[in-house]
């Protein structure tokens, strides 16, 4: 089932840093397969992020950490970052900690697409510039 998918500011920042390193691509394919297929597109984590689920991307290198409300209609990510050391898991659970009382900004996924190419076309203006 379809849903809307949104980005907390944390999780923003983690797709602008896989931005800088060239494997954007790979995590907008898989946010644009989690906004179609809902979160059949993830599969249920366990232990401190349990109704919770991930994405693996890439090699199994990289997660996107999701929830989904109970209406399942939002998909809410928490956490993008690296599998190898656990990474992920543990930023995740430390920004529910921190914000789970509160409602976290969130931003949607065509918002943050449009943001990402800003950043891009403004990046290609300077370098231009330069030369």
């Amino acid at each position: 089932m379809p849903l809307r998918v949104e980005l907390i500011d944390e999780a923003v920042a983690d797709l602008i840093r896989y931005a800088a390193s060239g494997n954007l691509p790979l995590f907008l394919r898989k946010l644009i397969r989690l906004e179609e297929a809902g979160q059949e597109a993830g599969l249920p984590l366990g232990k401190g992020l349990t109704d919770w689920r991930k994405i693996v991307v890439g090699d199994r290198n990289w997660r996107i950490i999701f929830t989904t409300d109970s209406e399942e209609t939002v998909a809410t990510v928490w956490a993008i970052g690296d599998r190898d050391d656990a990474a992920c898991y543990e930023e995740a659970e430390r920004r529910v900690r921190a914000l789970a009382k509160t409602q976290p900004a969130a931003t949607s996924l065509a918002a943050v697409m449009f943001h990402l190419s800003q950043m891009r076309k403004a990046a290609g203006k300077s370098k231009r510039r330069r030369r």
